[in-house]
């Protein structure tokens, strides 16, 4: 779970090396370097740039997603910080909470948070004052000797105490969820509920692309190679993609709209998954039903799911399938368009 968490934010580490500086000032401001400089006083803005430096004072909340956000000593926020990018540090002070999503976050030995503090990030070092709770989700978590947190240090991640101060503990968790952990009852309602969502979408798909199905299934019997390979450029890909969008200020909206549509990929190539193993084995009967070849694959991987490792590994690979025909049949339709927009007797490059 928290390399998973880690990952995301892997897109953020690229932000940097741009040209230019832009002086900050209220509102959204871009540009290679935003700078506030020391003895400046500007409302509270969001940036999108290369790198952020807090020198003087933001009278207001910070949103910055940079490669780098720094928030110097004797630079002040006087409300909330949220940065995003490839590392942040916060060697002055905040008036509200701070919020990093970043490669390496830290809160130096002269910075001081004046609410709670989050992290998610490869890896977190507090070295300063925090004035409530801590929580980071890293892979390494530092408390240096000259720490010092007003209440809880929720951690998830590899723990190093150096001998700072928690006024009210550390705590380890396994991961952090937005939702309750479901035992008995709870779990196995939520996992009926999870099946009809399931049930329901991949129903809509198989009524909406009948022809794909069909075709998605005699192509990972007769090319699971080629279905295999067309699933990692899927899963691969668009990360890269978005990597490669996110250099660029102007691509930091594709990028992310391309980390969503991974999401998506994801979830879809996964039901389709499910049908694939169904229509497989149904390919050994005399049935030939893609409803019923749904249902018997979303069975059988509720119930293979319930092995710890090999669960996890059939939903692995059959994620992959699927991901792999339905990246096969958007190759397919953007050829098909092509061909229709091309007139005839043009030479095709």
């Amino acid at each position: 779970m928290r390399r998973v968490l880690v990952a995301v934010l892997v897109f953020a580490i690229v932000l940097q090396g741009f040209a230019g500086i832009a002086s900050a000032q209220s509102g959204q401001r871009l540009g290679g370097t935003v700078v506030v400089e020391e003895g400046e006083t500007v409302n509270g803005f969001t940036s999108y740039a290369g790198r952020v430096v807090v020198r003087g004072q933001v009278e207001g909340d910070l949103t910055a997603i940079a490669g780098r956000v720094v928030v110097e000593e004797g630079g002040t926020v006087t409300g909330r910080v949220r940065a995003i990018g490839g590392s942040a540090v916060i060697a002055g002070r905040t008036g509200g909470n701070a919020v990093a999503y970043a490669g390496r976050v830290t809160v130096a030995e002269t910075g001081r948070v004046g609410g709670s503090f989050g992290a998610v990030a490869g890896s977190a070092v507090i070295a300063g004052t925090v004035q409530d709770d801590a929580t980071t989700v890293a892979g390494s978590v530092t408390l240096e000797p000259s720490a010092n947190i007003d209440g809880f240090l929720t951690y998830v991640g590899d723990y190093e105490d150096r001998g700072g101060r928690v006024s009210l503990g550390a705590r380890h968790v396994s991961e952090l969820s937005l939702l309750p952990s479901l035992t008995g009852a709870g779990s196995v309602l939520f996992s009926l509920y999870l099946l009809i969502a399931e049930l329901f979408a991949g129903a809509v798909l198989l009524t909406a692309f009948p022809s794909f199905a069909e075709d998605a299934a005699d192509t990972v019997v007769e090319e699971p190679q080629r279905v295999a390979l067309a699933g990692l450029v899927g899963v691969i890909g668009v990360p890269v993609v978005a990597v490669l969008s996110a250099l660029t200020v102007v691509g930091l909206p594709l990028a992310v709209a391309g980390l969503v549509g991974l999401a998506v990929l994801l979830w879809v190539g996964s039901i389709y998954g499910r049908y694939l193993l169904g229509a497989v084995l149904l390919s050994y009967t005399e049935r030939d039903d893609r409803y019923l070849a749904l249902v018997v694959g979303l069975l059988l991987v509720l119930a293979v799911s319930l092995v710890p490792v090999l669960g996890d590994l059939v939903r692995v690979l059959l994620a992959l399938a699927g991901v792999g025909v339905v990246m096969l049949g958007l190759y397919v339709a953007y050829e098909s368009v092509g061909d229709r927009r091309t007139p005839p007797g043009a030479d095709r490059l």
